[in-house]
């Protein structure tokens, strides 16, 4: 068990009231009720915007981690008063920072990622070069952010766009570029002002859980659900209504946290997956694919692009620090060799990866 030291407080401290709190007596995952306690007195150190001290369980049946008590889901919208999705761009270091040249090299690289994107799902991104086609698929952490990036989605024959749902879908980001893919999208979140922030970009988003698409069923061939699991009060009924959303043999592509990680036994209560208290579930590689199966999915785990977990490892190295703003970190910062050797660490064991990244197929 681990406390955290006061410097670690959110501007905000004021304590949930306690009717808008909630103690569970099992695991969310397993059901069972014999745990231990991870952390105590965690707080909302990477937005800074949820009041409140957490307690971390884990349970000792699936290791899942898990918030307890937790806020209600009628309470839980407290905690997003100021999350990153309320933005047209999440944060990130402004390029006006760099060298003259950083910033050259800077856009020559978005210029050769962006026309593989292009060259690859058929996009029109700018700017973009002639050589990054070519190029990129010859360089494999190049080619694996790409996929990242695009979810893992496969082309979509012109003139016959697939039907894509992407839950939790904040202001939008995602669902343009599967638009611009070719794949007809839509969307939805809980978060009104991230919904507001996607409609204005003229997506088709609806306000609130997929339970209300409950009349469309076995009607998306391709479902995506990018740190969403971790927020919902309910793993396995999520789980469950997107395997009747999709069409048979139609596919799920989901990523979380992972609790078991090489970050998390790094840097423990300053891990950028913990995020108290929007994080109320952390599940193991085997818990998540138990719920998946159990779900009536077959799944397939896939490796993280070496960049992506270095980012993890710098933001929690930032929040350990202390800094004001570790979402907002540059490349320098990120590009370090103790973060690259982390990486490597964790790069062939998907049980120790930073996010759970799995493609999940419906069986029945």
């Amino acid at each position: 068990m681990t406390s955290l030291p006061p410097h670690t407080s959110p501007l905000s401290d004021t304590p949930w009231d306690a009717n808008e709190l909630e103690t569970l007596g099992h695991c969310p995952i397993c059901q069972s009720t014999t745990r231990t306690v991870l952390y105590e007195g965690l707080t909302d150190t990477l937005f800074k915007c949820a009041p409140g001290r957490w307690t971390l369980h884990a349970c000792s049946g699936c290791g899942t981690a898990y918030l307890n008590p937790r806020p209600s889901a009628a309470s839980i919208g407290k905690a997003y008063a100021s999350y990153y999705t309320h933005s047209e761009a999440e944060n990130k270091a402004p390029a006006q920072n760099l060298p003259s040249w950083g910033r050259a090299l800077l856009k020559c690289a978005r210029a050769t990622f962006n026309s593989y994107l292009n060259a690859r799902w058929h996009t029109a991104l700018t700017p973009s070069n002639a050589w990054g086609r070519y190029l990129v698929p010859r360089i494999s952490q190049a080619r694996a952010l790409a996929e990242q990036k695009m979810r893992q989605m496969p082309n979509q024959p012109v003139g016959r766009p697939g039907r894509l749902l992407d839950v939790g879908c904040g202001n939008g980001a995602f669902l343009q570029m599967a638009q611009a893919a070719g794949w007809s999208v839509q969307g939805i979140d809980f978060d009104p002002l991230a919904v507001a922030e996607a409609r204005r970009q003229g997506l088709a988003v609806d306000l609130g859980g997929v339970d209300q698409l409950a009349a469309q069923a076995q009607t998306y061939d391709w479902i995506t659900c990018s740190h969403v699991l971790e927020h919902v009060h309910e793993p396995h009924q999520l789980l469950q209504s997107l395997h009747r959303l999709l069409r048979p043999c139609g596919t799920l592509w989901l990523q979380t946290p992972n609790v078991d990680s090489i970050g998390h036994k790094t840097y423990g209560p300053y891990w950028r997956g913990l995020e108290p208290p929007r994080h109320l579930t952390l599940l193991t590689l085997p818990a998540l694919r138990s719920a998946l199966e159990k779900a009536r999915f077959k799944t397939h785990f896939c490796r993280m692009p070496l960049f992506t977990v270095m980012s993890v490892h710098a933001a929690s190295n930032a929040m350990r620090r202390g800094d004001k703003n570790p979402m907002a970190l540059s490349h320098a910062q990120i590009l370090r060799l103790r973060f690259l050797r982390l990486a490597l660490q964790q790069h062939w064991r998907l049980g120790r990866a930073e996010f759970h990244t799995v493609i999940a197929t419906r069986s029945s």
